[in-house]
């Protein structure tokens, strides 16, 4: 019938990272997060989540939707950078450490939390990077720091898979606007229109593909029922 399709793989989704540790802090929310592919230019940021599977939140849906189709050719197993700070100038990130250790010498470590971080996660990048919480400050030493530094804005996990549900929200892929018209009917077969999901259009999470299904399947019914032009 002359009509085109992009070849369908889920979007909006949540990842799966297999280290308990990590999952033990279920619950915890990075608000500024930066989420990103290494040797990709896939980034984005937000919230973060952490669940008992992995990782969720706006961040985590974010980039599931603006790399869908290479995370499908990576069968959904990836390298994953996590900026825990929402700063990836690592040179500003240090300069904030410098300033909590000038303040606070005498602190122990997990005291004070750098960039209002939770208290759970503080903790536990302490002890990812072998550091005790109960040192103080002024004992950290230039390789705790530098370590430090590299995991609140490069910290690196493996994406196992999917959220273990199958959860995705919308589909990437569909039947391609080039084969359409701007009434979203087809160019090949008069009379036959298209809408909604079916088509290959989606965004990012905040109800912006709920939007893309009313607006279409509006201009489609009425164009369709009545004869009139589309909407501009």
């Amino acid at each position: 019938m002359g009509i085109q399709t992009i070849a369908p793989v889920p979007s909006l989704f949540t990842f799966t990272i297999k280290e308990p540790l990590f999952c033990d802090l279920m619950g915890t929310v990075a608000e500024n997060a930066i989420l990103s592919i290494p040797s990709t230019k896939f980034h984005s940021s937000g919230p973060l989540l952490i669940t008992h599977w992995g990782i969720s939140g706006p961040a985590t849906l974010k980039l599931s939707s603006l790399a869908a189709r290479y995370i499908s050719e990576q069968d959904y197993r990836f390298p994953l950078a996590v900026n825990w700070v929402g700063n990836s100038n690592a040179q500003a990130v240090a300069e904030h450490l410098q300033v909590i250790i000038a303040a606070h010498p005498q602190k122990q470590l997990g005291s004070i939390r750098p960039f209002d971080l939770p208290t759970r996660l503080w903790l536990y990048l302490l002890q990812k990077n072998g550091i005790n919480n109960t040192k103080r400050w002024s004992e950290l030493g230039r390789k705790g720091f530098n370590k430090l530094t590299e995991t609140l804005t490069n910290d690196q996990y493996t994406v196992n898979g999917k959220g273990t549900f199958r959860d995705e929200f919308v589909t990437c892929g569909g039947v391609s606007l080039s084969c359409l018209t701007p009434a979203l009917e087809s160019k090949a077969c008069p009379n036959l229109f298209f809408a909604g999901e079916v088509l290959d259009v989606d965004a990012i999470t905040g109800g912006f593909n709920l939007q893309a299904a009313w607006t279409t399947g509006y201009m489609v019914g009425k164009t369709s029922a009545k004869g009139e032009q589309p909407l501009s």
